[in-house]
């Protein structure tokens, strides 16, 4: 897991790179799963609602679902 950090280096998410290539993106405070990107399919995945984002790696949007919940 790497540190997904602001401008001001202050972390607010973390980012897990699975051996298959799938990127996962957590959210920090709780630590939860927001979402992934399959690398194979293109397309990101928003685990609150298990419906896919879009196409490519859209796995930084998902912190600011975060914010939000």
């Amino acid at each position: 897991m790497h540190y997904i950090r602001n401008k001001n280096g202050i972390a607010i998410g973390m980012l897990n790179l699975v051996s298959n290539g799938v990127k996962q993106v957590y959210s920090l405070n709780p630590t939860r799963l927001l979402g992934w990107y399959d690398p194979k399919s293109d397309k990101t995945i928003s685990a609150s609602t298990g419906s896919w984002m879009g196409y490519g790696d859209q796995t930084l949007f998902l912190l600011s679902d975060a914010k939000k919940q």
